[in-house]
């Protein structure tokens, strides 16, 4: 399995970038406004932009899921599922940044599971 690195000038803002998507625990909508402006201001960077890319990606989905946990709450029978979902939502929420963010320090490029985007735009990158 091929590993995709990233270059040393580039480690720094990559690892910035995959916490950036955290700053929504901060800032309201931080989640998705700073992932898109590192987005904008680095769209020369194939691999700055496709870490932003992921993660306005995992926010979009951390929030929808959230609402359809909402949703699903209102189905009493199905508390246990939402409680669930919610752990493992929130614990992949947390956890996916700081690995990608560990990851890119170290020059790895990081996929995050299920809504990972590669460098080339595609979902079939490497992921270690």
């Amino acid at each position: 399995m091929d590993q995709m690195t990233i270059s040393p000038e580039e480690r720094t803002l990559a690892a910035i970038t995959h916490l950036s998507g955290l700053s929504g625990y901060i800032i309201p909508f931080g989640g998705v406004l700073v992932p898109i402006v590192i987005w904008i201001v680095k769209s020369e960077s194939r691999v700055i932009s496709s870490i932003a890319k992921q993660a306005i990606l995992l926010n979009l989905v951390v929030f929808l899921l959230a609402i359809v946990g909402i949703i699903l709450l209102f189905t009493v029978i199905l508390i246990p599922v939402v409680i669930v979902l919610a752990v493992v939502v929130g614990v992949g929420a947390i956890v996916l940044p700081i690995v990608g963010a560990l990851k890119a320090n170290q020059g790895i490029y990081y996929r995050y599971p299920v809504v990972g985007i590669a460098p080339d735009g595609s979902a079939a990158a490497s992921h270690v």
